[in-house]
């Protein structure tokens, strides 16, 4: 595939910013400095308050490391996007950087991110790569064969289900998409006697990230090997759409969930199943507290293979950084056991490290999901999940993509027609 310049990022990415060559940026100090100086490493973070990398963190690591200091920036997750984007082709890129792994495609295809195979010797804090995270995990960290990042959180759907529920009904956690149909609709309740299910629902989204779980449990995929045409209106694809659309309209035990208020419907027993990842455990803690104990997690039931979409957060060294080896020495220190349980202890989320999700610091028994161990669940199921193309023109396809499930959904169009009509508008984004 033809790869564009890294100076063009602004233009496809941001339309406010100009477009100007990047400028050599000035180290802030120059790797092996002499006694004394102080390196001065720039870290840009979109966590928000629940960051793992705490005051004492990085405070620690400065004494550590007396010669390092770390100049720590919190922004949003919007404001990253934007402000990166940005910085990628100019003097002002951040030594370090959290970014969302669906970013990855675009930054990473356009040449954003230092590779760190070189830098690292292969290694993170002395095991090799492929050791210390699984393989969905390090899959998701490659770009044409070299790493790009490192992942610090991981995001991956399982099957949240209110186990209360399933007990009265005699019911069991659906492995098979037969199996989730059937459990659906005795799950089901019409309460208002309109003669349509309004209780106890599987709740999902219309857009990219669910459907292409669905895809992907029915052995299909996006695009094609070497990622030149869409192959998401193959008859797997059409299958899996359709069935995502019958859930509704055919079998009558789902809802779409666009613009409601998802803890709101979660707490007045709306929805009793829906997909998620492993933040939203947090979530559901915070926002209905009320309901520990009634829900628990399982594996998402596939009809041809297990499969999701495989996100998270990442930690990259930005192409222009200006000090590579200490933001290296920062990335290292962030992944060390005992701080990628913080992501864990600190931010709610799933550590990418595989020693951590493993220690017994992570992998406890839960008492809101009845003393269940959960995030062994979605460590197991990054081993069958797939990351998005890693293409220029990612975000434009992801569009079209939300486009052709929405249309589906709403019968505006039938599976087949929704997705050949996005595959037309993928092959011609793949195209420029």
């Amino acid at each position: 595939m033809r790869k564009l310049a890294i100076v063009l990022i602004v233009c496809l990415l941001v339309a406010s910013a100009g477009c100007t060559a990047p400028a050599t940026p000035a180290p802030t100090s120059a790797p092996g400095a002499p006694a004394g100086e102080v390196t001065t490493i720039k870290f840009w973070d979109y966590y928000g308050s629940a960051t793992p990398f705490t005051p004492e963190m990085i405070a620690a690591f400065e004494a550590e490391n007396p010669g390092l200091k770390v100049q720590y920036e919190a922004l949003n997750w919007d404001t990253m996007f934007q402000k990166l984007s940005v910085a990628l082709t100019t003097n002002t890129a951040p030594d370090v950087a959290t970014v969302d792994m669906t970013w990855v495609p675009t930054w990473a295809s356009l040449g954003g991110f230092t590779e760190l195979d070189t830098i690292s010797g292969g290694t993170l804090n002395g095991v090799p790569f492929g050791q210390a995270f699984t393989a969905g995990a390090l899959e998701a960290m490659t770009y044409q064969g070299k790493i790009v990042t490192v992942l610090e959180d991981f995001d991956v759907y399982c099957l949240y289900y209110r186990v209360d529920l399933f007990e009265a009904k005699g019911l069991k956690a659906p492995t098979t998409w037969d199996e989730l149909v059937e459990v659906g609709q005795k799950l089901a309740e019409d309460t208002n006697g309109d003669g349509t299910p309004d209780k106890y629902l599987y709740g999902y989204f219309p857009e990219t990230f669910r459907w292409s779980q669905f895809l992907y449990e029915n052995g299909g995929t996006l695009l094609n090997d070497d990622n030149t045409k869409a192959v998401l209106n193959s008859p797997e694809g059409v299958e899996s759409l359709q069935f995502f659309t019958d859930m509704a309209s055919k079998y009558k035990f789902a809802l779409d969930l666009s613009g409601e208020e998802f803890i709101q419907l979660v707490k007045d027993g709306t929805v009793a199943m829906f997909s998620d990842g492993p933040y939203q455990m947090g979530n559901l803690k915070s926002g209905a507290p009320e309901m520990a104990k009634m829900w628990m997690v399982a594996p998402h039931p596939y009809k041809v293979k297990p499969g999701s979409y495989l996100g998270g957060t990442g930690l990259v060294i930005p192409v222009g950084a200006a000090n590579k080896e200490a933001a290296w020495e920062f990335i290292q220190f962030a992944t060390r056991l005992e701080n990628a349980i913080g992501v864990y202890k600190n931010a709610g989320a799933a550590p990418g490290l595989k020693a951590a999700l493993e220690s017994p610091g992570v992998s406890v028994p839960d008492p809101y999901f009845r003393d269940q161990v959960t995030l062994p669940i979605f460590l197991k199921a990054t081993e069958t999940a797939h990351h998005f193309p890693y293409v220029r023109q990612w975000n434009e396809i992801a569009t079209a993509i939300d486009e052709a499930v929405a249309a589906a959904v709403l019968g505006a169009k039938t599976p087949q027609q929704a997705l050949d009509d996005a595959a037309t508008k993928v092959d011609a984004l793949l195209q420029e």
